[in-house]
């Protein structure tokens, strides 16, 4: 029982399956092990706790009842804190709603608790989901576990911290400029972005709709690849709450194998420079694919330097008043100073009709000569931002990343197109921090972009943090 919170969601689900382990026994060992941990990382701000522990006591007997059971039957799971989770609060990270507690689930949290899975708490973010670091003014800041001095990164900066913690097994998060697959950068996980349309975003705060809807999606946290193909089918489907999502077959299984894969790679997007243990380890990948009787090709499609002009654009198109007249309505009347920043740097950049449609069209070629690009190809291997984790504050401290912005277009550029993209730690800094890997695929071809990963991992994955 010592190391079942190390253990995969699927491992776990098969061991109470199987009788090896009552879900009783791994829920008492989830929450014992959020006791010792959180009160350093910071990483969780609600626990289910009464709750947790009676549905495990109720799947049990269901097991002992012989009745069906799901996929994540008595296995734990966490919820970022921009999605809404019946009678819990769901803060978002600002004043104004710490007091919110909605009447139902997201469809999300519904599709796992209706495989079977276990709600056991609810994960900071940044003020309204929006920051590539994880701090507020309601629940404070959230620590890496591999370096407490260290950002777990943002938006999804606890499911991050909980999950490399062994807190929980499996995290529903979201990401619409990284922010699943940058904090699984920095907490040396997989984080994983489906394609645009494949998720259902009933129950997101604040609500999905606009102009820049297409760029997020709901997506994963984990700590073994394998999860992310036990959960991506539970979590996607079309919803009659939200007709955004496509009802596309997933298909996960049926692909080619690795070595029959032709896979283009890049270090240096031609936006900003990565440090040397993000080249490295990008290299070791490309080594290990390779090996595998991958074809690896060294080709920076031609249209991806254009990338971060046009995602900064799109999300300053308004000057920041959409996200002010939220935190009004809201009744926030403190932000955080990075919200600040945030807000301060979109200023002025409001565009007016005629600029917007130039900026669509721009959005359109974009996505046309990326969607040309990758019909030479199964997969895109890059790396996911310049540096590992940073220390907490040095995302906004422009004098210590020259750049900081530009850092995070590696993984802007896959929210413009939409595709399934996920990341995967492949190695690590010379500081001892997990780096790392990022892998693109074709619209709905999910499967591939997990098989990659799946090769990658082989050589590297995730290692448990010593709090």
């Amino acid at each position: 029982m010592n190391n079942i919170c190390d253990r995969s969601a699927r491992s776990i689900a098969n061991s109470i399956r199987e009788v090896a382990v009552t879900s009783q026994e791994v829920i008492e060992a989830h929450l014992e092990r959020i006791d010792k941990v959180n009160p350093k990382v910071n990483a969780i701000v609600q626990i289910d706790r009464d709750r947790a522990l009676e549905g495990a006591g109720f799947a049990d007997k269901t097991l002992r009842a012989g009745s069906p059971i799901g996929d994540l039957h008595g296995v734990p799971f966490t919820v970022k804190d921009n999605i809404e989770t019946k009678d819990i609060v769901c803060a978002c990270g600002t004043e104004g709603l710490r007091r919110n507690i909605p009447s139902s689930d997201a469809t999300v949290v519904s599709g796992m608790r209706n495989a079977g899975g276990i709600l056991i708490g609810k994960t900071n973010v940044p003020e309204m989901g929006m920051g590539y670091e994880t701090d507020n003014l309601v629940y404070g800041r959230t620590s890496n576990p591999y370096d407490l001095n260290r950002t777990s990164g943002g938006s999804s900066g606890g499911e991050a911290s909980i999950v490399a913690s062994g807190g929980s097994a499996i995290g529903i998060c979201t990401d619409g400029g990284g922010s699943a697959r940058w904090p699984a950068h920095c907490c040396g996980l997989v984080g994983f972005k489906p394609t645009t349309g494949r998720t259902p975003k009933a129950g997101h705060v604040p609500p999905p709709g606009g102009i820049l809807d297409s760029l997020w999606q709901i997506s994963l946290m984990a700590r073994y690849v394998e999860d992310i193909f036990l959960c991506l089918p539970i979590i996607c489907g079309p919803d009659r709450t939200d007709n955004s999502t496509v009802p596309v077959r997933l298909e996960l299984e049926e692909v080619v194998p690795i070595s029959e894969m032709r896979i283009a790679y890049y270090i240096d997007n031609g936006i900003v420079n990565v440090d040397d243990d993000n080249s490295d380890v990008v290299q070791r990948c490309v080594d290990k694919l390779a090996g595998a009787g991958a074809k690896v090709v060294n080709d920076r499609p031609p249209a991806i330097g254009r990338s971060h002009e046009i995602y900064y654009q799109l999300i300053s198109s308004d000057g920041g008043s959409g996200a002010r007249d939220l935190l009004n309505r809201w009744g926030t009347e403190n932000m955080h100073h990075y919200t600040a920043t945030s807000l301060e740097c979109q200023s002025g950049k409001g565009l007016d009709a005629n600029k917007m449609g130039d900026l669509i069209c721009k959005w359109d070629v974009f996505r046309d000569d990326m969607s040309e690009f990758i019909q030479q190809y199964d997969a895109i291997i890059c790396p996911v931002s310049t540096h590992p984790a940073m220390k907490h504050g040095d995302t906004y401290a422009h004098q210590q990343y020259p750049g900081f912005a530009e850092m995070f277009s590696y993984l802007m550029a896959f929210n413009l197109l939409g595709w399934p993209c996920g990341t995967v730690r492949a190695g690590s800094s010379h500081e001892g921090l997990p780096v790392g890997v990022q892998v693109a695929g074709r619209p709905w071809q999910e499967g591939v972009v997990l098989s990659v990963l799946s090769c990658i991992e082989s050589s590297a994955g995730w290692e448990a943090p010593k709090l």
